[in-house]
């Protein structure tokens, strides 16, 4: 009674939909492979409801009212039959992240460029959104196929009709006079008449591609007569009717529009998911998407491309923050020990009060600015959480920093041992002079583990500057003779320093030898000054290791050149975007609508036949020939009235030439973009050499005005001030850690700007390879051959099918409709337009 179950309904459509997606992306440029429209059941939006049995949701009390009394009309009762749902999101999905996330040990998430696309194609409701597009447009062909299929219908009625015995009173004619008259209520017969059957009982039709279309039918009756001594009738009847435009509304090109259009439609959104996966790859890494994704309905000329300007956001904006705070922390770090230098030089009188007050201040101003850039942290990433990976702000994330490793010049190895040389200089400070000396022995056991972790700080320089080797060869290849020259000369200097150092902390491990060898026959005054200058000593040595440790790193940083000229970057962008395939897709749709409308405005000529044969006698099966009829005809409607079908015809005209337009249009924004493009490349990577020197002459001015603090003043003469530092020490020292992390911010900007241009280009010339899993399979570029064919510029052929003879018989019928349709409105126009 009811057909197929919503549920068998829902699999059937999804069946449908899944096969004609399947068989509509078998090209290896734009395949579409595990198809599912479903929400993954990990996302925060899964639906684990039985979906056609959703429960209903909580309404708002207001609202729901009308639809327990409206108008004064109580409404339905089993609006809530399947049961009411509190909770929209899925109960599970929190508890399910950590079984496909890497997680710290305090349970947050660890966010890199994988595990943010990950999160993002399980629960973005943007993707899930394109996901439902495509799917939505397979729906459309199997409307527009379904069409062309024979389509069955059938029923069947039973009907009960009672009359009573009196007719009513009304009006009627005097025969006599021809008046009209009121005739009086009269006797008639009772009449209980039951019917069985329907005008069609079954019945089907079929459209063809010639534009024709078929119907056929039968139909039967069975009816019960209970008044008097009852009586029945059984009949049946079996009919069909065919009509064949000739004119108007004929020939394949009209028939199969709409089919065509749709399976365009669906390749072109096929195309489209394709290519989002591109966009969707750069949205999560530098927060740009580029693209345009699938879209209901025809595709247009009209084509997004680089602008000209694009930052880094997505992931990569983050991890650049989070660089820049940590940069601002070790800034904030180096002054605070710099001031414990001076304030304890100013209490011996080296340096004046002013100077050391700019050194507080600095520290101030840098505490504020690193609390906002902490603040802007958090913001951005919350907003990164709901905007992009469709997550609430709530869900605990931490930044994965491998990424961005390279750029941490100050690593926390060298900022730790200065600590805890500071702090070890600090403890020594506060020890009493008459001190005994077994109260020393902790002294000395914390000096041996300094000389331990200072020995680490160096290994670790020592293996960057072995990296900085490995790098070497790639770095010179980008560099002309001089440069060579020069950057030879920068690795033995790094080399010789740190062979220097290592010297200075063999020095520094035999002077704690001798101190502790010393100790039971010195006055522990004479040991505490001993440690103390021990302390400066190994300080020195520190500091001047994490330069240099800096510095290597700094150096081993490459980027992949890329040289490309603009004019081959346009080519290999038209040849392989699939954005401008459907563009190109979607002018010829407009050109075609172009002959559609010129259809419209013919006559109508249309070739009809029908014919019916029904039953004789009583029987439902008793058919009989003479009771057939059978009918074939012409309707002609001539193209008096086409003012409407006129004014289609040219604003379809007119879309075509706007098409036309905005194609080219979007080859102009391509190309413009490419160029500007491909400019900033080259910009980024000559800034991001002008950024690394001006790193490593921050580098060399913090390590010079540095060492001035250590610079032996002039012994005082009896009589005389102590010598001080110049006005301008403080003053110098702070403008240097200013530049040292100004420059590595800028540094790091630069290198992620070219590196997120690099993908850019890649994403803008359509070349872009993915993963199965989504990733970007970051290569350099191929050669040109690679990419372009050699006959790039050879005439475009139409794809070939299977021919059909030269010229059927219904073609040659309609070719000759034409030719009289012509001949007629000639005559026509004679008749009424003649001059005679």
């Amino acid at each position: 009674m009811i057909g197929c179950s919503v549920a068998e309904q829902r699999r059937e459509a999804d069946e449908s939909a899944y096969s004609i997606i399947k068989d509509a992306s078998t090209d290896a440029r734009w395949k579409t492979t595990d198809f599912n429209v479903v929400d993954d059941h990990r996302s925060r939006f899964f639906d684990p409801s039985n979906p056609d049995e959703i429960p209903m949701p909580v309404d708002d009390p207001a609202s729901g009212y009308f639809m327990k009394m409206v108008h004064g009309m109580p409404g339905s009762k089993t609006w809530d039959k399947h049961g009411t749902i509190r909770e929209y999101e899925s109960p599970d999905w929190r508890t399910l992240l950590s079984s496909y996330n890497s997680v710290d040990d305090a349970g947050a998430i660890k966010l890199n460029v994988d595990s943010a696309l990950r999160l993002a194609y399980i629960h973005s409701p943007a993707y899930q959104t394109q996901v439902e597009t495509l799917y939505l447009s397979a729906l459309d062909v199997t409307a527009q196929r379904f069409r062309f299929d024979t389509q069955y219908f059938g029923g069947y009625d039973t009907n009960y009709r009672h009359r009573g015995n009196i007719n009513p009173a009304g009006f009627g004619i005097d025969p006599s006079t021809g008046d009209t008259v009121t005739t009086s209520a009269s006797q008639g017969r009772e009449s209980n008449r039951l019917t069985v059957g329907s005008n069609p009982t079954a019945q089907f039709k079929r459209k063809f591609s010639t534009a024709g279309e078929i119907v056929a039918g039968f139909a039967n009756s069975f009816v019960f007569e209970f008044t008097g001594n009852d009586a029945n009738l059984a009949s049946s009847l079996a009919n069909f009717s065919i009509v064949q435009p000739l004119l108007r509304g004929a020939g394949k090109h009209i028939a199969l529009e709409g089919l065509t259009q749709s399976e365009r439609n669906l390749l072109a959104n096929i195309r489209a998911h394709s290519q989002y996966h591109q966009g969707f790859y750069t949205k999560v890494a530098i927060g740009e998407l580029g693209v345009s994704g699938s879209r209901r309905g025809n595709p247009s000329t009209s084509v997004n491309s680089f602008g000209g300007q694009g930052g880094v956001g997505g992931v990569l904006g983050l991890l650049q923050q989070l660089q820049q705070i940590r940069n601002t922390e070790d800034n904030l770090s180096l002054q605070l020990r710099t001031l414990d230098q001076l304030e304890a030089l100013l209490d011996v009188g080296v340096i004046d009060i002013d100077q050391v007050d700019q050194f507080r201040q600095s520290v101030q101003r840098e505490r504020a600015a690193l609390l906002q850039s902490q603040n802007s942290l958090d913001l951005s990433l919350d907003q990164y959480k709901t905007g992009t990976l469709g997550l609430p702000p709530d869900v605990d994330i931490v930044l994965d920093d491998s990424f961005i490793e390279q750029f941490q010049f100050v690593t926390r190895t060298g900022t730790n041992v200065q600590d805890a040389i500071l702090t070890a200089q600090d403890n020594v400070g506060l020890l009493p002079e008459d001190i005994a000396l077994e109260d020393l022995q902790p002294t000395i056991t914390e000096l041996t583990s300094l000389s331990q972790q200072v020995r680490m700080q160096l290994d670790e320089v020592e293996r960057d500057l072995a990296r900085l080797d490995d790098a070497s060869s790639a770095r010179e290849a980008a560099m002309n003779d001089t440069e060579v020259t020069d950057f030879v000369e920068l690795k033995a200097s790094l080399r010789s320093t740190l062979n220097t150092l290592n010297l200075k902390h063999t020095d520094v491990i035999d002077d704690l030898a001798a101190l502790r060898a010393e100790l039971p026959t010195v006055t522990p005054e004479k040991s505490l000054r001993r440690a103390i200058v021990w302390l400066g000593d190994a300080l020195r040595i520190t500091q001047r290791s994490v330069l240099i440790q800096a510095r290597a790193r700094l150096e081993t940083i490459t980027v992949d050149a890329i040289v490309l000229d603009s004019s081959d970057a346009f080519q290999i962008a038209l040849y392989h975007r699939l954005d401008f395939m459907n563009a190109r897709a979607a002018l010829v749709d407009q050109w075609r609508q172009i002959q559609i409308s010129q259809n419209q405005l013919q006559s109508m000529l249309n070739l009809t036949a029908g014919g019916d044969i029904s039953t004789a006698r009583n029987n439902p099966v008793s058919f009989r020939a003479p009771t057939g009829s059978l009918r074939l005809g012409l309707e002609f409607d001539a193209p008096f009235t086409r003012l409407l079908e006129r004014n289609a015809y040219r604003e379809t005209l007119i879309r075509y030439q706007r098409s036309r337009r905005g194609f080219i249009q979007s080859q102009d924004s391509l190309h413009l973009g490419l160029r500007a493009l491909i400019r900033q490349i080259e910009q980024l990577r000559n800034n991001l050499a002008i950024q690394r020197r001006a790193v490593a002459i921050a580098i060399r001015r913090v390590d010079s005005t540095r060492a001035n603090l250590y610079a032996p003043v002039p012994s005082r003469q009896p009589g005389q001030r102590v010598a001080q530092f110049g006005p301008t020490s403080a003053r110098n020292l702070l403008s240097s850690l200013s530049s040292l992390r100004d420059t590595q911010n800028s540094f790091l900007t630069a290198w992620l700007s070219y590196y997120a241009a690099r993908m850019r280009l890649m994403r803008e010339l359509g070349i872009m390879e993915l993963s199965d899993n989504g990733n970007w399979v970051d290569q350099p570029l191929p050669p040109l051959a690679a990419l372009l064919p050699e006959d790039i510029n050879a005439p475009v052929e139409s794809p070939t099918v299977e021919s059909e003879s030269a010229e059927t018989l219904g073609e040659r019928f309609h070719n000759r409709i034409l030719r009289l349709q012509a001949k007629i409105e000639k005559i026509i126009s004679d008749r009424y337009y003649s001059t005679d």
